[in-house]
């Protein structure tokens, strides 16, 4: 995104899906900032918005449970693309800030004539208790133009106001737009009597036997931009994958090939019947990944004996309707939800995020088949893992994959922490815990799935505790723009790790034979019970200068 872009004129017309759904102006610029640069799931940016008149200066508010903080929101659009951001709106919104900072005044504003949407937010989110426990009240404006040297002046001095302007906004903004496929013609040789149906005035299917060698012709399997819109791209060397490969050495088969084989399923723009041959326009297959990439790599073993039953379904840009097809027609392999959720925003802009960032290699896998070869690849289940164990504090779950992108897919995923920087730094913490888990004594212990996940939260705990490690984990790009910076960390980490796997060894041992880990790894108090017992653990030892925090360890290697 450029600048310009953000001119009240191209504005309007990005907003404009916002602005349809019912939302004034400056709330659709909110609601749009909160899913593209904010990374809120569009469920969770929707009700975070209270914009409308007598909000008291506050367009939006979002509680950030992993921070304590209660974030509050504040838009301005300028249609003058030359005006600029001075201080007084800023001040203005500083104002009404302050109007959250104790529990008494929050509650006051419930008092008030304050409007609706603002008071079901203060409730809903228990705001009075927060402030009570501690929680701090920051501000985010945003804006689309650019801040004079007034604005520039306050903000140095006000930490409490963090402003995204134009030139912010489009550093941070990613593309989230897919594939839409191949962008070509092709024509399928159908025979006399195709299948033909019409589905009312929403799609038309044409379903007939197609020759392989005109299927694995198609353009787009080598660089799997036909599979751009599929839940999943080719599986290896799967069952399905192995069983096409055990039909086409022998030819005897192949004409056996429709009778039971699933088919391929192409979504297009247009197709159209003519002597005998079905063209389409503008295509992408949408179920079939597996088969098509397996044919392909083999296609010198095709006969022209061999065909695949193939349906091409015309949608005309139905992108709903294509959706539901290509959810419901995946069923060679089961679906996960991971799958599911492999083409949705948050996914697309992780993804982006590792590709742009190019450190070390890594490489994040949101699609079971994906081809990274030489790359350091972290799967997109993997990294919910570590988010869950690490920033929401629930090991004991970890072991329930199914709920990384289902239940707890907004929570994992949709929040601002859920960076491509930090979960590359959680993953550089989870590769010392594995070689300081070699230490363990317990080897059926060391070995089981859910401790690696329990020790992540034990170290996550200790760090946040800690000023110098707290703001590594809030900002990681020092570490990650400096090699001798990530050493010293990961050698302070390995060296609180050390103590850590000491005392878990005690435990264990102290626990004798009743020691159950499946079960406790499972349970949220045993677990939270057994982390709070290393903690203080460390804490004591610390007292005691046995052990040293993550700042003294830092501190040591300034002066070495």
């Amino acid at each position: 995104m450029q600048p310009p872009e953000l001119d009240y004129a191209h504005l309007t017309v990005t907003l404009k899906p916002y602005v349809a759904k019912g939302l004034p102006e400056s709330a659709a610029f909110l609601n749009w900032f909160l899913e593209h640069i904010y990374r809120l799931d569009d469920v969770d940016a929707r009700d975070a918005i209270c914009d409308s008149s007598n909000d008291k200066g506050i367009d939006g508010v979002y509680v950030d449970e992993y921070a304590e903080e209660i974030i509050l929101f504040q838009t301005k659009i300028r249609q003058n693309s030359a005006a600029t951001l001075g201080d007084t709106a800023l001040k203005e919104f500083l104002g009404s800030i302050t109007q959250f900072e104790t529990a008494e005044k929050v509650d006051a504003i419930l008092q008030s004539a304050a409007n609706a949407e603002l008071k079901k937010i203060i409730v809903g989110k228990n705001l009075s208790a927060l402030v009570r426990k501690g929680y701090a009240v920051k501000g985010n404006f945003i804006c689309n133009h650019d801040p004079d040297h007034n604005a520039r002046e306050f903000l140095q001095n006000e930490k409490r106001i963090d402003l995204f302007d134009r030139r912010r906004i489009c550093d941070e903004y990613i593309d989230l737009s897919l594939p839409d496929g191949v962008k070509q013609s092709f024509s399928f040789s159908c025979g006399d009597a195709p299948l033909i149906h019409q589905v009312s005035d929403l799609a038309i299917l044409y379903m007939f036997p197609a020759a392989a060698t005109e299927l694995v012709a198609l353009p787009g399997i080598s660089d799997g931009n036909l599979f751009a819109q599929n839940v999943r791209l080719s599986l290896g060397n799967t069952e399905v994958n192995k069983a096409i490969a055990k039909t086409l050495q022998d030819k005897s088969q192949h004409r056996k090939f429709p009778l039971f084989h699933n088919g391929v399923t192409l979504l297009c723009d247009k197709a159209s019947l003519s002597d005998g041959k079905v063209s389409v326009e503008n295509f992408v297959v949408v179920n079939g990944a597996q088969s098509l990439t397996a044919l392909h790599q083999s296609k010198s073993q095709i006969t022209s004996d061999l065909r695949i039953l193939l349906r091409i379904i015309q949608v005309s840009g139905n992108q709903e309707l294509a959706r539901q097809i290509t959810l419901i027609s995946n069923n060679q392999n089961a679906i996960k939800p991971r799958d599911l959720r492999s083409n949705h925003q948050l996914q697309i802009r992780l993804k982006s995020e590792f590709d742009t960032l190019k450190y070390d290699n890594y490489v994040l896998e949101i699609k079971r088949g994906e081809q990274n070869p030489g790359k350091r690849v972290l799967s997109n289940e993997e990294a919910g893992r570590l988010l869950l164990a690490f920033d929401l504090a629930e090991p004991w779950s970890c072991h329930q994959l199914y709920k990384l992108f289902d239940d707890l897919y907004t929570r994992i995923f949709g929040r601002p922490e859920a960076t491509a920087r930090r979960i590359i730094l959680m993953d550089q913490i989870m590769g010392i815990i594995q070689h300081e888990m070699n230490n363990i004594e317990n080897k059926p212990f060391a070995s089981y799935t859910l401790t690696r996940f329990f020790i992540l939260d034990v170290v996550a705990q200790i760090l946040r505790r800690d000023k110098v490690a707290s703001e590594f984990l809030a900002d990681p790009s020092p570490l990650l723009a400096d090699t001798t910076a990530m050493d010293r960390f990961k050698g302070a980490i390995s060296n609180i790790l050390s103590g850590i796997i000491q005392d878990l060894n005690y435990e264990v041992r102290s626990a004798g034979e009743m020691f159950d880990y499946k079960s406790m790894l499972k349970s949220q108090k045993e677990s939270r019970d057994l982390a709070s017992k290393l903690i203080a653990t460390f804490s004591r030892d610390v007292a005691r200068k046995k052990a040293e925090t993550f700042s003294q360890l830092w501190s040591q290697d300034d002066h070495s």
